[in-house]
Parts: C-alpha cells; sequence; structure tokens
C-alpha cells in the first residue's frame, strides 16, 4: 500500500491542491521492521510504526541539511569579512549557536564537507566536533568512510569513538612503535654495564675509606 505520510507534506497538501511526485509517495511494504518490532501488535499499529518511520527519517536527513546549509552559510560568512570582523561575529551572540559549534562546522565544511556528496541523513548523527575532527590534517575519504559505515551499523558515534576510526588508537599506535625484542635487550644490557660501572665505584671508594678510618684508629692508638 502507498502513502504520503510526513506532516511537512501533509501540510502543504492541504494548503492547496497539488500532484504527489514520486519521492512525496512512499511504499510501506518496503519499510524493514523484523518479527521482533512487529511481534504482538496489530496490522493498524504496524502501518502507524512504518509511517513514523518514514517522517523520522525524513526529519533526520533534514537535521543533516540544515547543518551543511549552516556550515555553507557560516563560510560564506568567514571568507567575506576580515579575520577580525569574524572573530567579533562569533562572540557577537547574533547566531544561535556556540562559537565552538560554529567553528567546528566551518572547519568540517572548509576541509571536505563542502565537496562531499554525502548523503544528509548520514550527517545527524555526527556533532560539529566530530564533522571538524573528520576533516583533520591526514584523514582521507577512506577513513572518512569507516565512520559512515559505523553510522550506517547503528553504532553509538561519540567524538572519541570518530577520533578513534580517523585517526587510530593511540595505544595500539605505541605499541606498534614499541621496540623490538633485541632492542630491548640491547639497551637493558648497556644498563646493567653502567649499574656495575657504578658498583665497582662504590666499592672503590668503600675500600679508601675503610683503609682511611684503619689508618685512624692506628694513630688514636698510639696517641
Amino acid at each position: 500500500m502507498f502513502r504520503f505520510v510526513t506532516r511537512r507534506i501533509l501540510n502543504a497538501y492541504l494548503a492547496k491542491p497539488m500532484e504527489l511526485s514520486p519521492t512525496e509517495v512512499v511504499d510501506l511494504a518496503n519499510i524493514p521492521l523484523n518479527s521482533e518490532v512487529t511481534k504482538g501488535l496489530v496490522p493498524a499499529q504496524v502501518e502507524y510504526v512504518k509511517e513514523s518511520v518514514v517522517e523520522i527519517n525524513e526529519e533526520l536527513s533534514c537535521v543533516g541539511q540544515s547543518l551543511r546549509a549552516v556550515a555553507a552559510n557560516l563560510s560564506d560568512i568567514k571568507s567575506n569579512i576580515k579575520p577580525g570582523n569574524w572573530r567579533a561575529f562569533l562572540k557577537s551572540g547574533a547566531i544561535n549557536c556556540s562559537e565552538r559549534f560554529a567553528i567546528d562546522l566551518v572547519s568540517a565544511y572548509t576541509n571536505w564537507l563542502g565537496g562531499s556528496d554525502i548523503d544528509d541523513n548520514m550527517l545527524a548523527s555526527l556533532t560539529p566536533r566530530s564533522l571538524a575532527l573528520m576533516g583533520s590534517k591526514g584523514v582521507t575519504d577512506k577513513e572518512r568512510q569507516k565512520v559512515f559505515e559505523a553510522v550506517g551499523n547503528g553504532e553509538r558515534m561519540t567524538e572519541a569513538t570518530v577520533r578513534i576510526l580517523v585517526k587510530g588508537n593511540k595505544k595500539k599506535a605505541n605499541k606498534a612503535s614499541q621496540k623490538s625484542e633485541s632492542e630491548k635487550i640491547k639497551s637493558l644490557k648497556e644498563k646493567i654495564e653502567t649499574y656495575k660501572k657504578v658498583i665497582n665505584n662504590l666499592q672503590d671508594e668503600n675500600k679508601k675509606l675503610s683503609k682511611l678510618l684503619s689508618n685512624r684508629e692506628k694513630i688514636e692508638s698510639l696517641v
């Protein structure tokens, strides 16, 4: 059964007669709901859930589209005014977001988002900070794709998760950069030799002190 279900489309339809375009017609049978979701629900409830899914997905796309549009507008402003004016603009309170929020969006847009054709709905799960991280120096399209694959798989996308996906795990990097076994052994041998020299020097000093103490005792016994 085909339905168009979003409030935006419905409101437009009620406001004035219109013809439905192919993108406004939704086949609810194509909405994937497994048996765990539909178990115990009557057909009307299943249909309601599917209709809601369509609207939710559309709104998520709008979230991503809005983020992209805000980033584009902010980038345009930055490129058309002087740096001092840009900093003053960020601190002016004229826009309804934080300075950090705006800076991250501009960074993301400048470094990769502006030239990306990624679907808008994929952006909805990512914060401006995450989007900025994805444009960090050295990050490739392949590494950004890892993030989108994780989003598509339903993984929870925190900024820390995004950082690991695009830059790698620091612990793993440190482990990879550790010395080889032969290098470790060589380093330990060098330390042992150093400690031996220190011990020998201390033993020599101890002998000298013992000799001085013995001579002093002899002198005192003669007095």
